[in-house]
């Protein structure tokens, strides 16, 4: 029983660790768009994952849903290469018994 608890808490770390590395991912990109928009100030624009609004009060720099999506699709990613690896340990386990 406190086997299974701990190969569901690795999964879920290695989820966790998957998705910060999308937020490394989106931030590269986030803090690239923000310099060319301090030093361009361009009309608003959207890429992919990062949306850039210009109004005559505000300029906004955001995360779009797609930009979330990939940071869950890295830690999918992982959590899905954890698994595969579990199930290799196993098969290994029993050829050699």
């Amino acid at each position: 029983m406190c086997l299974g608890l701990g190969k569901q808490m690795g999964l879920v770390l290695r989820f966790v660790y998957g998705y910060l590395k999308g937020f490394i991912f989106v931030a590269i990109i986030y803090i690239a768009v923000a310099l060319t928009v301090i030093f361009l100030d361009p009309q608003e624009f959207s890429l992919w994952i990062i949306k850039y609004i210009k109004t005559s009060e505000y300029s906004k720099l955001k995360i779009t849903i797609a930009g979330h999506f990939l940071m869950v699709l890295y830690g999918m990613f992982e959590w899905v290469k954890c698994k595969n690896e579990i199930k290799r340990r196993k098969r290994r386990r029993k050829t050699y018994e």
